[in-house]
């Protein structure tokens, strides 16, 4: 979702200046090894970004209706445990019992998701696959990573096993749908995709010798 670059002011930051800082600022910051990423800057911010992020939201919480588990937009940070950096996810799901750094003086920082779900962009993507994946991979209670298409309609899904080991998923086209294990649900790709318009492929050169 966003690209790692310190912002100039201000530059380097403690775990807590940062959380202060982040408490009053009118916009978000990421905290990746001592420094802020300005969330703005992320590339993929388009309309069928929000509306895709909007889908998840109302497919998720449409099916964990009375279930102990609530899913949560870009608005919510989470932490990763061993490095102590701080990412806002597209979106997260935490179960019950939920907990929150209590080193803020509200719920802001989610501390034990189950589920995180990023919509890849082609500038950020690598980032989302490697240095954000390895990140949610610290959290103890993390157990599935979405990564989600905003050019085609297809999704990834990475699911860790009790045994520790990680399956990957993948499913394409309106028609198919997602398992996502860790919650007992299945999602069909069209509710993820409603509303998104996709790029229409190339059209194939035409052979001046046929003419």
């Amino acid at each position: 979702m966003s690209l790692v670059q310190p912002v100039p002011t201000p530059q380097r930051m403690t775990v807590q200046e940062y959380l202060d800082f982040e408490a009053t600022s009118e916009t978000k910051h990421d905290y990746v090894d001592g420094y802020l990423v300005d969330v703005r800057a992320m590339a993929g911010t388009t309309v069928d970004h929000s509306r895709i992020e909007r889908n998840w939201i109302m497919a998720l919480s449409k099916r964990l209706d009375g279930k102990p588990c609530e899913a949560f937009g870009s608005s919510l940070k989470v932490r990763a445990a061993k490095r102590t950096n701080y990412r806002y996810p597209d979106l997260s799901v935490g179960c019950k019992p939920l907990q929150f750094d209590d080193r803020e003086s509200t719920s802001r920082t989610l501390l034990n998701p189950t589920l995180v779900v990023e919509i890849l962009s082609d500038s950020t993507g690598s980032e989302d696959r490697g240095q954000k994946f390895t990140e949610y991979r610290e959290i103890e209670s993390f157990r599935e990573y979405v990564l989600t298409s905003q050019s085609a309609p297809s999704v990834e899904v990475f699911y860790k096993r009790d045994d520790g080991q990680w399956l990957f998923n993948f499913s394409s086209g309106l028609e198919a749908s997602i398992k996502l294990l860790s919650l007992g649900i299945e999602v069909p790709l069209s509710e993820i995709y409603a509303g998104v318009t996709f790029p229409k492929p190339d059209a194939a050169p035409v052979d001046p010798s046929t003419n």
